[in-house]
């Protein structure tokens, strides 16, 4: 009686999140063409191939009203850029500590065998 209670719980819960993960699956959408901060690198579009060589396809001229943030979008651009070359410039850094780690654990390896080996 137990086990037949617990089991109708357990397929209740897996129905419920069952039904969840579809309305959750089901409203989620692509971001709609407009202004948007992403940090992927912007698609280009062309046209199809027809008759004629392929041009590209115009984008949406700017929209006016863009909302309440739509001043940030040059401010936030020239954040952006800051951080990426901050982050460059962080990784360029821990890349020579990195470098010099491995030169000083390659020099203290070759002394440790030097030593084990009596100098051969």
């Amino acid at each position: 009686m137990l086990r037949a209670h617990r089991f109708r719980a357990l397929l209740g819960v897996a129905a419920i999140a069952g039904v969840v993960g579809f309305i959750v699956h089901a409203g989620v959408q692509a971001p709609t063409p407009g202004r948007y901060i992403s940090w992927a690198a912007p698609a280009v579009t062309t046209a199809t191939p027809g008759a004629g060589p392929a041009l590209p396809v115009a984008s949406a001229s700017p929209v006016p009203n863009a909302g309440p943030l739509g001043g940030l979008t040059t401010p936030l651009s020239g954040l952006f850029k800051q951080l990426n070359a901050n982050t460059a410039a962080t990784a360029r850094g821990e890349y020579s500590v990195l470098k010099d780690l491995e030169n000083a654990l390659a020099a203290r390896v070759q002394q440790f065998l030097k030593w084990v080996t009596g100098g051969r």
